[in-house]
């Protein structure tokens, strides 16, 4: 819902409500009237009795009927999931819905009492005081905490005329805490990749220029710098594929082919990709498989599958001291069908163990950049499981080595 229609959808509530208070109020003021009619003279007894019996009738009817009524528009207000504030003209609350009273939690009962005792943020105080001076609207964008999570709010503070010739101050909050955490995210997610194609870049460009600069008698220094100029245009070409695909897995319409897949044949075709990798880095990779059937898209798994085994052959391989082993296993229980990949390599420390699945996350930046790692790798990992149904686990010790554990519904 956009702030325009919220602001119109919540004031016409409010209104509602104090028409149906003020309604009440004026059928006090007529049961009033019928107890003068006691006081007329020269009517028979039983015939005031009968008038005074229906407009109690009546009465008793129209009350249910407005009290049912504001109740409802009590409930629906309760309902928003915006704080709305009401105050009098003083300043002083005389209404907020339940989510209001969240946010102002742990502090006074907020009723009859002046907005300045309630609202912590000057900000505010400072925009109800302008509108109650000038009886003009004033907005702005709040942070705050509730609880422990930070919130963000576009306020806006409303004067309204009533018929009456009274006047009310309307105070909404409307919660942009997603739309600004979106747009942190992509800001941050711009200056990474920026950061990260400036790197291999700069690379390029400074071995390019020193290429042509020189006279190129020096055979091994100029293919030493074609290696380098390469390898860097290899780990860009790296990077925008795993963004291309990223963003492919990511749209929420798009669904994989799910088919029957024999998980046996998806750790044999990766043992046979990383096996050669694993030797030449002096790496024993073992394979224990089940016979497991999963409903799934092959290629995923093996591109999540591959992308495990990969980083843990590699960073195994980084080991002074010590075994170097990768475990891939493929095994059934009663609930999931688990693929596991341990390794015994240096291991997580506990505070990366929650932020590794986050995009362009890397425990040592300078060690994975070397790898020719793009930061997307465990990202990709993550979106796949997701896809699936599934769900992945860590667990790691320093220097004692890592378990990736995804865990795949069973078949259906």
């Amino acid at each position: 819902m956009s702030i325009f229609l919220f602001v119109v959808v919540a004031v016409l509530f409010v209104l509602l409500f104090l028409v149906f208070r003020k309604r009440l109020s004026e059928y006090k003021i007529l049961i009033e009237k019928l107890s003068d009619m006691l006081g007329e003279k020269d009517v028979p007894p039983l015939y005031l009795f009968e008038r005074l019996k229906k407009y109690v009738d009546n009465l008793k009817e129209t009350i249910s009927r407005v009290e049912v009524s504001r109740d409802n528009f009590l409930t629906i207000l309760n309902s928003l999931s915006e704080p709305i504030f009401i105050l009098d003209r003083e300043g002083k609350i005389t209404f907020l819905n339940e989510i209001a009273r969240e946010l102002v939690q742990g502090r006074i009962n907020p009723e009859g009492r002046p907005y300045y005792e309630i609202f912590e943020d000057y900000y505010i105080n400072e925009m109800v005081e302008e509108t109650i001076k000038s009886e003009e609207p004033q907005e702005g964008t709040l942070v705050t905490y509730v609880g422990n999570e930070k919130k963000y709010f576009h306020v806006k503070v409303i004067p309204v005329e009533l018929k009456s010739g009274d006047k009310i101050f309307v105070i909404l909050f409307h919660d942009v805490t997603k739309e600004r955490k979106l747009d942190e995210m992509r800001r941050e997610f711009i200056a990474t990749v920026s950061h990260e194609l400036r790197t291999p870049l700069t690379s390029i460009h400074g071995y390019a220029e020193t290429l042509l600069e020189d006279d190129l008698e020096n055979k091994e220094l100029v293919k030493r710098f074609l290696k380098i100029i390469e390898e860097e245009s290899a780990r860009m070409t790296r990077l925008i594929n795993d963004l291309l695909d990223l963003e492919k897995m990511e749209e929420s319409e798009v669904n994989f082919e799910m088919k029957d897949v024999d998980l046996c044949e998806v750790v044999e075709y990766v043992y046979k990709i990383i096996q050669p990798i694993a030797e030449e880095n002096e790496v024993d990779l073992i394979v224990e498989c089940e016979d497991v059937v999963v409903k799934g898209n092959k290629e995923r798994l093996i591109q999540m599958l591959l992308n495990l085994v990969d980083n843990a052959v590699k960073y195994t391989s980084l080991k002074e001291k010590g075994e170097k082993k990768v475990w891939v296993r493929a095994y059934d229980t009663p609930d999931w069908v688990v693929v596991e990949v341990e390794d015994t390599g240096p291991g997580i420390p506990k505070e990366s163990q929650s932020r590794i699945f986050e995009k362009f996350y890397r425990v040592d930046k300078a060690r994975s950049r070397k790898m020719g790692g793009t930061g997307l790798g465990l990202t990709i990992v993550k979106t796949i499981v997701d896809k699936h149904g599934g769900k992945i686990e860590v667990e790691s010790e320093i220097n004692q080595g890592t378990v990736m554990r995804v865990f795949l519904p069973k078949r259906g």
